[in-house]
């Protein structure tokens, strides 16, 4: 029996066709190595994974060459020590919002309260969704967890994507690494070794050959996802959605634009970038991260206006590195000492 599925506007998704050309280095994945599969046509590779590329969606944030974010006005905690040296902000902080660095120091201070005092008072007072729309909506895009307060309020992420090498082809690469040392280890002495290795090269010494797999492919598919079932459901004023759509579509055109493949022994470009199906915040379409760029700073002032969002906070935090505990010095033995009158007695 044949079923028809029902098309419904959970989620926007994007996808863009990569035409490359070069080796390239693949992504590995712990007890795994790299993820090879075969799609019905052909061999497909993981070129970056989901939690890769949505890590490089929330980078594109970011002004090149700084920490700070690219839009003047969006809502953040920024990092300071005690001289007003800058430390980091929730936008790139591990776990955003919720950092250890802000939720679990006790000198980190929020209007004249300690920072997961007023953030957990905030949440019980006005909600989960509205506080951290309020203090960082990176967080509410990107997902936040308090697993550090009482609670555990978490919100999951809205975005993500990954990148699919299409008819990926092995492409074996080697050499030859030139001891200088002794480059003729066919008359080295191998006795004067402490090992059982039977070849000079097996020691790292001598004239050692090494081969590793690199991969080639025409075609990079790249898939991008925002989840607008999950924007929807935030109990937010719609203009605060329309905030959160418009940096989602910001991130994913800025991605597109740069594209960024970096690696080591990586020699993939980019020839060309096919974008399959236009971007849209409510109704305007949008085809330029500079564009979705002016919306979102539109959107800013407005939701400023309406008071739904704060303004850049600075916390002071002190961070006291404790020099390491002075390790016992060794005692020179010496002989025992009598405990008693009878071992008094035995030593004479």
């Amino acid at each position: 029996m044949k079923l028809d599925f029902i098309n419904s506007d959970a989620n926007t998704e994007i996808d863009i066709t990569l035409t490359v050309r070069g080796l390239f280095n693949a992504s590995t994945f712990p007890n795994v190595g790299q993820l090879i599969y075969h799609d019905g046509t052909c061999d497909c590779l993981v070129l970056d994974s989901f939690a890769s590329v949505t890590n490089m969606l929330e980078g594109t944030i970011q002004l090149p060459g700084t920490q700070q974010p690219i839009f003047d006005g969006l809502p953040h905690i920024k990092m300071v020590d005690s001289s007003d040296r800058y430390l980091s902000t929730s936008i790139i902080l591990p776990h955003r919002l919720a950092s250890g660095y802000l939720l679990k120091n006790k000198t980190a201070m929020l209007h004249n309260a300690r920072f997961s005092e007023t953030i957990q008072q905030e949440i019980i007072t006005s909600g989960l969704h509205i506080t951290v729309l309020k203090y960082c909506p990176m967080s509410l895009l990107h997902g936040v967890w308090f697993s550090q307060i009482e609670g555990h309020y978490k919100i999951a992420k809205s975005i993500g994507g990954s990148l699919i090498a299409i008819d990926v082809r092995e492409a074996l690469v080697g050499g030859l690494l030139r001891d200088r040392v002794w480059s003729n280890a066919a008359t080295l002495n191998l006795n004067n070794f402490d090992s059982e290795a039977g070849k000079a090269s097996e020691l790292g010494i001598g004239m050692i050959p090494h081969n590793t797999k690199r991969f080639s492919c025409d075609r990079v598919e790249g898939y991008f996802q925002i989840s607008n079932l999950q924007i929807d459901a935030y109990p937010i004023p719609d203009l605060g959605k329309r905030l959160i759509t418009a940096l989602a579509t910001y991130e994913i055109l800025k991605f597109i634009e740069t594209v960024p493949i970096h690696r080591v022994d990586c020699s993939l470009k980019v020839i060309d970038v096919q974008l399959n199906q236009p971007l849209k915040v409510g109704e305007i379409e949008l085809n330029r991260s500079a564009d979705a760029k002016k919306i979102v700073e539109d959107l800013l002032l407005e939701c400023r206006k309406d008071g739904i969002i704060g303004d850049v906070e600075t916390v002071k935090i002190t961070l006291d590195r404790k020099p390491p505990k002075a390790k016992d010095k060794p005692t020179t033995p010496t002989r025992k000492s009598p405990h008693n009158a009878d071992d008094s007695d035995r030593s004479q």
